[in-house]
């Protein structure tokens, strides 16, 4: 059975030992499961379920900041006098290989305001994005690379 299946079943352990199955005493249910998991491991250090797991709430946190951060740039953008925003469209070189990679980072760059991927190159090296607030193309490529694709790349592979 799968680590994740059975910190499932810690779960519905947990919350049936309290006589009580809510969706809190889940959540701790599974956050009770989640350290038993990750301390039974003949391995030293975190297991590779824990770390796993912590890597989906780092990309998710990363990708939560982003859609503040751009729907703040944007609210700014539409509340002051004048255009301040240079839109260009960058083509990205991405490490990115199989078929969910390539498209879970399409959808990650089109979900923040301000940002769209536009195509994958029929090679599927490249994908092109337009920005609505133009950085130089070193930073547009660090940003992406930084903060979407190796988070994303660490949860799949």
């Amino acid at each position: 059975m799968s680590t994740f299946l059975w910190n499932l079943v810690l779960a519905l352990l947990w919350a049936a030992m309290l006589d009580d199955i809510t969706p809190a005493n889940l959540a701790i249910g599974f956050g009770v499961g989640l350290l038993l998991l990750g301390f039974s491991t003949s391995q030293h250090g975190a297991s590779p379920y824990a770390m796993k797991l912590l890597y989906v709430g780092h990309l998710l946190a990363l990708i939560f900041w982003n859609v503040i951060s751009a729907n703040w740039r944007l609210a700014h953008e539409i509340m002051t006098p004048g255009v301040n925003n240079q839109p260009a469209i960058y083509a990205y070189e991405m490490e990115s290989r199989t078929d969910m990679e390539v498209t879970l980072l399409a959808l990650i760059i089109s979900f923040a305001p301000g940002t769209l991927g536009l195509e994958v190159s029929s090679d599927r090296r490249l994908i092109y994005v337009h920005v609505m607030f133009t950085t130089t193309r070193e930073g547009f490529t660090r940003e992406i690379r930084e903060h979407v694709e190796r988070p994303l790349l660490k949860v799949l592979r």
